[in-house]
């Protein structure tokens, strides 16, 4: 890590700004980039025990201090905890897997997103300027002088795992309120347009000009640069201000550094049913978490521990408490959690999951932590970067990743095909697939793609099992982030072994799939064509692609898993007919609409469009024998339908 350290005031500069974003990775037409949007939130933290650091909006003393482990936003915590609250609302993110080894877990993430998670301009012609601002809460400095030495200090790195800022092209900026005889006055302290990094740099920045010594004081962040997107990316980490020269350098702060997400062996999720069959197999013999000494000199890591509880208020089912004592160096290190494991009787054990508390369905809340001596106090520095957890639910499907996408995933080829692995437990019934789309620069909410599932062949995908026939089209969330949409099978398909599920898409365009960039499950998993006739390629991309197969998993019916949206077409036209058949076709169309006939590969054979409601006729004379699908959208709403179409010889 390096430290900047900038004296006051700084002066003015003039940028000019170009968006020039670019695939981070090219591979035989297999595509991986930086996203739209994303956010994290899919760790969860103990906070029962943080001390009070404020109360909500009213003006808070010295020190201050977020290093964005905790939820301190007006979002995350303005209802439910108040005395958490350091910054004004704000379309700010606070990420845990975006940076590269941060000072501590969490940082706050500044992008082309708005508070809603979308692009602040899409498709525009001009797409940049100001795009967020993070304004922290107002600070008491009223009486104070430039004897007082206060300095407000913070780390940014640009990038990280994500899009990084063009050189001297997009910026960061600080700036300090004042106060004016008609308002508030805000004033540029530091700007940085040159430095664009893989690894955390201090700025410290003097706080002594008298203009800004009043009792409602604010400082800010705010980034320039494309506004398309997830583009941009500048990541700030372990903000301080405080008087008598005193800058974010603690003597002693260990803490975690990345969020764990799962004690199974190969999956994050899986069907609970499909986990009860052999539970020893499926759980992990060691979780290696991250962490990192980010005081001034090596450390005792004193004690650690893990627990395990069905609920909040369960009772603990595991508990391996102990203590380390080991000297850890300065930077990451990790540290095994499953060592010394004990049963909440003491005795020794290996970690599993009571497979007795459900039939069909069952959420366990996995806790760690660690103690070590603090900045100011014999406690921890910032109470909350030494404890974490997280969910691990079984409910009716599988997924290799972590439920966060850092990168997208495409495919650029007409009747392009992709595949994604998945050994099944235990026999059951395919009743859907989620998939987690990601809008980037051009919608493709109006392209479509047909749902297919394979047997396994050593390893690649072999038979077709089913092909779906309805043409679907990607859906993107509108009132959450990292959700997936769910598209149902037009029949249950009973499946056993190893399966392959994924898609054929119609048209070149990308589709732009999920990629969490913080698991691997693709070596090996994920493979893909281009074209009907090509051959299946192991995926070269490194990453998960989200989808997921949702089974039956001992339940009656199919069931739409929580938190997804259920792909549906509405019908507007009548049936095909005569179907088969070898000469004309007609069907009634309900309203406007544009229809297109495509063969198994997805290539477009006929097409046309209607201004009203009529009945449509054309001629498949011409059409070589075989299954085609009829493909209506309507021309005034989001409304599809489709058909299949069955062509005989002449």
């Amino acid at each position: 890590m390096q430290m900047m350290t900038i004296k006051f005031p700084v002066n003015y500069f003039i940028i000019s700004l170009i968006f020039a974003l670019s695939n981070t990775c090219i591979l035989s037409q297999e595509l991986e980039k930086d996203l739209q949007f994303i956010k994290i939130d899919h760790d969860y933290r103990i906070t029962t025990d943080i001390n009070s650091r404020g109360g909500g909006s009213a003006p808070m003393g010295l020190p201050f201090l977020d290093d964005f482990a905790w939820p301190s936003s007006f979002e995350e915590s303005g209802i439910h905890r108040p005395e958490l609250v350091r910054w004004d609302s704000s379309p700010v993110r606070r990420t845990s897997t975006f940076a590269i080894n941060p000072p501590t877990i969490g940082v706050a993430t500044l992008d082309g997103l708005d508070d809603g998670g979308y692009p602040y301009m899409f498709n525009s012609s001009d797409p940049h300027g100001w795009a967020d601002t993070l304004t922290s809460r107002k600070i008491l400095l009223g009486g104070m002088t430039a004897d007082n030495n206060v300095n407000l200090s913070f780390w940014f790195e640009g990038g990280g795992i994500g899009n990084a800022p063009d050189l001297g092209e997009d910026s960061l900026v600080v700036e300090f309120k004042s106060i004016g005889f008609e308002g508030d006055i805000w004033t540029r302290v530091w700007s940085n347009d040159t430095i664009t990094t893989d690894e955390f740099i201090q700025v410290v920045i003097p706080i002594y000009d008298g203009i800004y010594l009043h009792n409602s004081f604010q400082f800010r962040f705010r980034n320039y640069g494309t506004l398309e997107g997830n583009a941009d990316l500048w990541h700030i980490d372990y903000v301080f201000v405080a008087e008598n020269g005193s800058i974010g350098n603690p003597q002693e702060e260990l803490a975690f550094l990345y969020p764990p997400y799962t004690l199974l062996r190969n999956f994050s999720a899986m069907p609970w049913t499909h986990y009860m069959d052999n539970p020893e197999f499926q759980m992990r013999d060691s979780l290696h978490v991250a962490h990192t000494n980010f005081g001034a000199t090596a450390n005792n890591q004193e004690n650690t521990g893990i627990k395990i509880q069905i609920g909040e208020d369960a009772p603990t089912l595991y508990n391996n408490e102990f203590i380390q004592n080991v000297s850890v160096p300065i930077g990451p290190f990790s540290t095994e959690y499953l060592a010394n494991l004990l049963d909440n009787n003491g005795v020794a054990a290996s970690v599993l999951y009571d497979p007795l508390i459900s039939d069909t369905t069952a959420t366990f809340n996995v806790s760690l932590w660690e103690e070590e001596v603090g900045y100011y106090s014999n406690q921890t520095a910032v109470f909350d970067n030494d404890s974490i957890g997280f969910e691990q639910v079984f409910d009716n499907y599988y997924a290799y990743d972590d439920g966060s996408a850092e990168k997208a995933y495409s495919l650029e080829s007409m009747g392009g095909q992709l595949a994604v692995r998945y050994p099944l437990a235990i026999a059951d019934t395919l009743d859907g697939i989620k998939i987690h789309f990601t809008p980037f620069y051009d919608n493709a909410g109006l392209e479509t793609f047909v749902i297919k599932v394979w047997a396994d062949d050593a390893g690649i995908p072999g038979e077709q099992i089913d092909t779906m026939y309805q043409f679907n089209s990607p859906l993107y969330f509108t009132d959450g982030h990292d959700k997936f949409a769910y598209y149902s099978c037009d029949n249950p398909i009973p499946v056993s072994g190893i399966i392959h599920v994924g898609f054929i898409q119609q048209n070149v365009e990308h589709l732009n799939i999920g990629l969490d960039k913080n698991t691997n499950s693709n070596a090996g998993n994920l493979h893909y064509k281009l074209g009907a006739a090509a051959n299946w390629l192991a995926s070269e991309i490194q990453g998960s692609v989200m989808i997921h197969p949702v089974l039956r998993a001992g339940k009656d019916a199919p069931e739409i898993p929580e938190g997804v949206i259920e792909y549906s077409l509405n019908e507007i036209s009548s049936n095909l007919y005569p179907n088969p058949t070898s000469s004309n076709v007609s069907f009634k169309a309900n309203e406007a609409l544009i229809w297109s006939v495509f063969s198994l590969n997805g290539n477009i054979v006929l097409d046309g469009d209607v201004d009203r409601a009529c009945v449509v006729t054309f001629d498949t004379s011409d059409l070589s024998p075989g299954v085609y699908f009829v493909n209506m959208s309507s021309s005034r709403s989001v409304s599809k339908s489709c058909k299949r179409l069955v062509i005989l010889p002449n």
